[in-house]
């Protein structure tokens, strides 16, 4: 198994190249990184999902491109830093197909005339139409969290599932997204996921000639373990993946793993027929160079997690903070006690949240006191609201500065007969 060479943060960064695209009157910004002296030829291009940029793939493409591949990520027109396509209507959400399109305008703009494709979401929607339609220009594919489940063709139906996975992803994830959001805007998110919807790719999976790894986070609402199976058992030359722990954005909650994954994917490592339920990529370690620092393993995490919890059903009590201030501090430590009882990490019993659904607790947990301190508890003693303003900085400090281990990345049989659902 490929293993990241030994790097001081902050390992490669991005070059930020423009690509003129002059059939659709307008310009492509992406995200690359050169492939590493000895490394791959074929270069390997990330494909963003709804709503979002490159900006979120930067710690896949960073670790690819440390394991010696060269890699791209372009901000598809009207996302990111690019422009939208003139010749779409206001707001201009397109659907896979005009993306596909942008996609193959770009390629040949930037003399890409084939590569490997790793995409996300609905941009393994576009990936696959690309690899259907132009089988020439794609050598390998991998579909992450590849959307859209037949159950959920309408956006009334896929959007709240897009809503569940979001407790799933670790928290610095979700700060990222209120970013993409707001610069892609609503208008276009909304139109892009009702054309991107009702997509049947189930129809164009029989047509993928190239070898294919699709990926499923095991907290995944999006793709669930029935439709992962169903996509894969569709492909020609198709092989099925879940890393535990993560979620539908495995390859930022977990994205040592997902590098090392997609790498052996494309060094050929897993075409050969495994064990079933065999790990094919160990579980991540707190070591990697290229992670921002979290220096709360799970135990310690769990340890704070007690302390706090009797902190905060015992310590208001007394102090002379004012009635409120003690409700409020006291009634977090009930429900502090009762989500440490439920988290899967050193100090659960029942273990049943995930312990990314923890942290994002704890992240909302500290945005609910910092609010309450500024409104709820106006005309309290000034030493409580600022108790409160205090806890409620350590929950999301708490919250961001713990390692979530995720992985193994586990292969996973699939039955070869079976009608299409």
């Amino acid at each position: 198994m490929p293993a990241l060479p030994s790097l001081r943060p902050p390992g490669p960064a991005p070059r930020h190249e423009w690509t003129d695209l002059p059939a659709l009157g307008t310009r492509v910004h992406a995200r690359t990184w050169p492939a590493a002296a000895g490394g791959s030829r074929t270069p390997v291009v990330l494909v963003h999902g709804l709503g979002l940029s490159s900006r979120y793939l930067v710690p896949l493409g960073r670790r690819l491109a440390a394991l010696g591949h060269e890699v791209l990520a372009p901000d598809l027109p009207g996302f990111g830093r690019s422009p939208r396509d003139p010749g779409l209507r206001w707001p201009g959400g397109p659907d896979v197909a005009t993306q596909t399109g942008h996609l193959v305008d770009w390629l040949d703009a930037r003399g890409i005339a084939r590569a490997s494709f790793f995409g996300n979401s609905i941009g393994a929607q576009v990936a696959v139409e690309l690899a259907a339609h132009h089988p020439d220009r794609v050598e390998r594919l991998v579909l992450s969290g590849p959307t859209p489940d037949p159950r959920y063709r309408r956006p009334w139906k896929q959007y709240p599932q897009v809503l569940r996975n979001m407790v799933f992803e670790v928290p610095t994830l979700q700060a990222l997204f209120q970013v993409e959001y707001a610069s892609t805007g609503v208008a276009r998110m909304v139109q892009q996921l009702v054309r991107s919807a009702d997509d049947p790719v189930e129809r164009r999976l029989p047509d993928v000639a190239a070898p294919t790894l699709v990926v499923r986070g095991r907290h995944d609402r999006t793709l669930d373990d029935a439709w992962a199976e169903q996509v894969t058992r569709l492909l020609p030359d198709g092989r099925l993946v879940v890393i535990e722990g993560a979620a539908h954005n495995a390859h930022w909650s977990a994205p040592d793993v997902s590098a090392r994954l997609v790498a052996a994917f494309l060094a050929g490592d897993l075409d050969a027929r495994g064990t079933p339920g065999d790990d094919v990529v160990p579980r991540s370690e707190q070591r990697d160079p290229l992670a921002a620092r979290r220096p709360l393993p799970p135990r310690a995490h769990a340890a704070l997690d007690v302390v706090t919890t009797l902190a905060l059903l015992t310590v208001p009590w007394t102090r002379p903070w004012g009635p409120r201030t003690r409700v409020l501090l006291t009634s977090f430590g009930a429900l502090g006690l009762a989500d440490t009882l439920l988290t899967d990490h050193p100090a659960g019993v029942l273990r049943v949240l995930p312990l990314p659904v923890h942290l994002n607790l704890e992240a909302s947990a500290g945005l609910q006191l910092l609010t309450a301190a500024a409104t709820w508890l106006r005309g309290e003693p000034a030493a409580g609201r600022w108790a409160v303003v205090a806890q409620g900085l350590y929950e999301l400090l708490r919250a961001s500065s713990a390692f979530v281990p995720a992985g193994p990345a586990r292969r996973i049989p699939v039955a070869e007969a079976a009608a299409p659902r």
